[in-house]
């Protein structure tokens, strides 16, 4: 029972003699030392000798690199006429350069090279009046065009490449585009008259309308109406009768249409056949050709109704008098105007 504790207390004894043990840590050489990323590193090429201005800039371009957390470390790389912000010999992600050419203004080089290897380069010439001779305004004019690249840097978006369809499957066709309206038809009411000349006319008189049009090019649209019955009464100023005229029109329009908007305006060209009834003591009818011009407009209401209001001002060939015992009550077609107001529909 003594000889074990002896042997402990002698194991102790042996231990406070020699002093409590101590672990030693090496020493961190240099080399050990945590060098600066090299995305931080930028490399200010030295200015040359001589320009006191550009001297100074570099030293506050240090300055202003470590505000922004980078390092700026001078390079010996003169610049040449095909590369005036590189610097080939530099292991830094980003390269600044101050020259000034030969008509003295300073020029500011900034190269940056990002992770995928794609090389973004500045080069901004500083006038003396916009600070080209201030050491503090070219520094920080150098540091912005740094973040600003930085900043501004977008890598392109991966292209998705879709693979051929499988033979379990069939193949993704885009929808076809809507097909573009091709006709219009139009139903209204329309004004018809004679104007006087040397002869007495025919005075106005009112009538429906109805029409059909096809588009047939970018501003050309081809339009078939028929306009009437328009019901007129003829009296000789000397008490010798009344007779009573009836017309029709069916014509074959072209219009060039100027699309402004949802008001088009439109020029035509027209042509068709006038009908014409007189009845006095007995009737009499005929049917003339006609040729004439006219404008118009249309308004789009909604996408397939529109609003249309055209006036046409033909002349007949050969122009119809209408007589009562030799005396001219009426003359048509030397010209005639006639003047519509219709809705349409536009159908695919």
């Amino acid at each position: 029972m003594i000889a074990p504790c002896a042997g402990a207390l002698w194991v102790g004894l042996l231990m406070a003699a020699a002093g409590e043990p101590s672990f030693a840590t090496p020493a961190a050489t240099p080399a050990a030392e945590t060098a600066a990323p090299a995305n931080s590193i930028v490399a200010v090429r030295r200015p040359p000798p001589g320009d006191t201005v550009l001297g100074e800039t570099a030293l506050r371009l240090r300055s202003e690199l470590a505000a922004m957390g980078l390092e700026g470390q001078f390079v010996d790389c003169p610049p040449t006429e095909t590369d005036s912000g590189a610097c080939p010999d530099a292991q830094a992600s980003a390269t600044i350069s101050l020259a000034r050419r030969d008509d003295g203004i300073v020029e500011i080089g900034v190269r940056t090279i990002l992770p995928d290897g794609l090389e973004l380069s500045r080069h901004v010439r500083v006038l003396a009046r916009d600070g080209g001779d201030d050491p503090a305004v070219l520094a920080v004019r150098a540091v912005e065009l740094l973040r600003d690249l930085r900043l501004t840097a977008r890598q392109p978006a991966p292209s998705r490449r879709e693979g051929p369809a499988r033979d379990d499957e069939e193949p993704k066709l885009p929808p076809p585009p809507p097909r573009p309206p091709r006709w219009n038809l139009s139903g209204g009411i329309a004004l018809f008259g004679s104007p006087r000349g040397d002869q007495p006319g025919v005075g106005p008189a009112l009538g429906p309308t109805i029409g059909a049009g096809a588009i047939i090019g970018p501003r050309l649209t081809l339009v078939a109406s028929v306009a009437g019955p328009f019901n007129s009464t003829l009296s000789s100023s000397g008490g010798l009768g009344t007779a009573t005229l009836l017309q029709a029109l069916a014509t074959l329009e072209l219009r060039f249409r100027l699309p402004l908007g949802p008001v088009e305006p439109f020029a035509s060209v027209l042509t068709g056949v006038n009908y014409l009834k007189a009845t006095l003591d007995t009737t009499t009818s005929a049917w003339v050709p006609m040729f004439g011009l006219g404008a118009g407009a249309t308004w789009s209401l909604w996408k397939q109704l529109y609003f249309c209001f055209d006036a046409e001002a033909f002349v007949t060939q050969p122009d119809m008098l209408v007589l009562i015992d030799g005396v001219v009550v009426g003359r048509t077609g030397a010209p005639s105007i006639v003047a519509s107001s219709s809705v349409g529909l536009t159908l695919p």
